[in-house]
């Protein structure tokens, strides 16, 4: 059984599978290609991953590597 679920302000998708070994966790995020997904997934990435989501994850992935590169 896979749970998906949809969070925070940039629509990280948590993908939770569970399997015979115990349950596996991952997550999306807007910057990744998620055409080798189930529907389902392809189907939330598109509902929630507007070409302005694209953007301000985007702006906020670069604000994160600048602050980074500040502290090295």
């Amino acid at each position: 059984m896979i749970h998906l679920k949809v969070i925070s302000e940039y629509k990280i998708i948590h993908i939770a599978e569970d399997t015979a070994e115990g349950r596996h966790r991952r997550v999306l995020c807007p910057h990744q290609d998620v055409s080798s997904e189930s529907d389902d997934i392809k189907a939330l990435a598109t509902e929630h991953w507007t070409d302005e989501l694209k953007t301000n994850w985007q702006n906020k992935l670069n604000a994160d590597k600048e602050l980074i590169e500040k502290f090295k």
